[in-house]
């Protein structure tokens, strides 16, 4: 069991690296469900993989030097849980939506429950930190 659930970081750690960090949606393809389900990201819902690829292409446009770190990931059963350490600048398209790019370096993170079927990302369950994304680029006073 403990050889099954070191692949399934495994593959998480793969979708970081190629599809969020590298923009390769082909071989991200392959690590994704068509079918996959998104229970927290706005605009994915049931829209499959083809949705989950849009909304990364739109993070890249925003941030496009993007690099997300799996610092830490835990597995149990079909399910692996994941803390993301994601940084880069703020130069492209507006992010988030109506606010224009700004030249800031960003650091945020991440929580992320995915569950793998048939050694694919089937299902995602997630958060991130848009306090920190928000507070960094002076749309709201910093806490305190």
């Amino acid at each position: 069991m403990t050889a099954q659930l070191d692949r399934n970081k495994d593959l998480v750690r793969r979708l970081y690296a190629t599809l969020h960090g590298g923009g390769d949606f082909e071989t991200a393809r392959a690590l994704v469900a068509e079918d996959y389900l998104d229970h927290d990201l706005p605009g994915i819902g049931e829209g499959g993989r083809d949705a989950l690829f849009a909304l990364v292409a739109g993070v890249r446009e925003a941030v496009p030097d993007v690099r997300p770190s799996v610092v830490q990931a835990v597995a149990e059963d079909d399910l692996v849980a994941c803390r993301v350490v994601a940084e880069g600048a703020h130069t492209g398209a507006p992010f988030p939506p109506g606010i224009p790019a700004s030249g800031t370096r960003l650091r945020w993170q991440e929580c992320h429950v995915y569950r793998i079927a048939d050694g694919r990302i089937a299902e995602h369950w997630g958060v991130n930190d848009m306090l920190a994304i928000l507070t960094q680029l002076g749309v709201i006073p910093a806490p305190g």
